[in-house]
């Protein structure tokens, strides 16, 4: 890091920001629509895992901005501590969230199915599966 400018770490943290956000927003829907139980449901693992892995991501982007504003000010050492009790809860947090995800997946599923939603065909095998109310529905 002690070659990259402070603007491309700022840019780069505002990118990380803006795609923490955009993720946060998507798999909050998949949790809210599927607990209100919506006529149209789209949910699968990684879109259940990104909102724990947000907080670890964040983490990561304020670094980058404190780093930049180091670097910028002339104050940055070579040997910059960092928070280990903070990055080892953010660390439990995401591993947490891709075990609770696996299982919740799987548990969404079966539920769905059993409640009569359908599945429609994913166009991508990285979209997430999609479930309706009736077949009609599907695109």
């Amino acid at each position: 890091m002690s070659d990259i400018k402070p603007v491309k770490m700022y840019l780069i943290s505002a990118f990380l920001f803006f795609a923490i956000a955009f993720g946060a927003y998507f798999s909050l829907r998949g949790y809210i629509n599927y607990f209100l139980k919506s006529d149209i449901i789209s949910f699968s693992f990684p879109l259940g895992y990104i909102i724990f892995g947000c907080p670890l991501l964040t983490w990561a982007s304020c670094w980058m901005i404190i780093i930049g504003y180091r670097k910028q000010k002339g104050t940055l050492k070579e040997t910059a501590k960092k928070n280990n009790k903070v990055m080892n809860s953010l660390v439990a947090i995401a591993i947490f969230g891709i075990v609770f995800s696996f299982i919740f997946s799987f548990y969404v599923e079966y539920d769905l199915t059993s409640r009569g939603y359908v599945k429609c065909h994913k166009k991508s095998i990285h979209a997430p599966t999609k479930y309706i109310i009736s077949k009609d529905m599907c695109e």
